[in-house]
C-alpha cells in the first residue's frame, strides 16, 4: 500500500482523531512495557533519554523499524517529556501504517515541543494518509508558519492543495516559493509544470473557457513526503527543544 505524500497533561487520554471506520469504536493507544506515563515522571534522565534516541535514529536509518520502535519506548521510559522520542516514534508507526497511533505521539510531541514544524508536518501526513486534506492543510499551514523556509512543509502544502482541486492564488504562490527555496530537482521540476498549468488554467478561466482537469495529472508520490525526523538534543524546559530535520524522500511523482 503506497502512503500520502511536522496533551498538555499526561493524564489526559488521547484527543480522538476519528481515524477509524464510521461506526466503529476507537482505540486507545496502547504500548507494550517499557513506555509508561506516571511511573516515568518522578525519575527523569533526560541523558538517558538522548542517547536512547540517537540509537533509534541509527535504527529507522538502517531500516529496523522493530528495534527503532522499542529503543524509542526505552526512551520515553526515561523521559516521558523527551519531545524528539515521541515525534521519532510517531514517524516508525507511520512508517508501519499504524496512523491513529502516529497521530497520538505527532500530537504528544507538538505539545511538547511548541515553536517547532516537525510534529505538525508530520500530523498532516497522517491526516492526508487517510485521506482527510483539509486537516492535512491545516496542520501543514501551522507548520510553515512555523518555518516559512522549510521545503518539505512548502511542497507537503503545495501537494494537498492541489490534491483538493485549490487552484487559486494561494495555490500558485506555493508553487512559486518552491520554485524559488527548494534545491531538489524533481520538486522543482514538478513545481514549475503545475505553476505553468495553473497560469493557463487562470487564462482560460478569464477567457470564460472551460477549465479542464489537467492540473491534477501530476501530483508528488504520497509515499515519498515522509515524517520528518527529530535529532537527540534535548532541552530541559518542553517548549525549547532544539531540533535538527533530516532529509525527506527527494522524489515526487512524475
Amino acid at each position: 500500500m503506497k502512503m500520502p505524500t511536522g496533551l498538555a497533561c499526561v493524564l489526559l487520554t488521547a484527543v480522538s482523531l476519528g481515524l477509524a471506520a464510521p461506526g466503529c469504536a476507537r482505540p486507545r493507544p496502547t504500548y507494550d512495557a517499557p513506555y509508561q506515563t506516571q511511573a516515568a515522571v518522578p525519575g527523569r534522565d533526560a541523558e538517558a533519554a538522548r542517547r536512547l534516541n540517537a540509537r533509534a535514529l541509527n535504527a529507522v536509518a538502517a531500516g529496523d523499524l522493530a528495534k527503532a520502535e522499542q529503543l524509542l519506548k526505552e526512551s520515553l521510559a526515561a523521559d516521558l517529556f523527551f519531545g524528539p522520542a515521541h515525534n521519532n516514534l510517531g514517524l516508525v508507526y507511520y512508517r508501519q501504517e499504524k496512523f491513529y497511533l502516529a497521530a497520538w505521539e505527532f500530537q504528544y510531541a507538538a505539545k511538547l515541543m511548541t515553536g517547532h514544524p516537525e510534529p505538525r508536518n508530520n500530523l498532516g501526513l497522517v491526516y492526508e494518509a487517510v485521506g482527510r486534506l483539509d486537516e492535512a492543510e491545516n496542520h501543514y499551514d501551522e507548520a510553515l508558519k512555523l518555518a516559512p523556509d522549510n521545503v518539505e512543509c512548502l511542497g507537503n502544502l503545495a501537494r494537498t492543495r492541489m490534491k483538493a482541486g485549490r487552484k487559486d492564488a494561494r495555490t500558485r504562490q506555493l508553487l512559486a516559493d518552491l520554485v524559488l527555496k527548494d534545491s531538489r530537482p524533481t520538486w522543482l521540476a514538478w513545481a514549475r509544470r503545475n505553476l505553468t498549468l495553473l497560469a493557463g488554467a487562470e487564462e482560460s478561466r478569464q477567457a470564460g473557457d472551460h477549465v479542464s482537469g489537467e492540473t491534477r495529472d501530476s501530483m508528488p508520490p504520497a509515499q515519498d513526503a515522509e515524517p520528518l525526523l527529530s535529532a537527540e538534543e534535548h532541552a530541559e524546559t518542553p517548549t525549547a527543544v532544539p531540533l535538527f530535520n533530516r532529509p525527506a524522500a527527494e522524489q515526487p511523482e512524475p
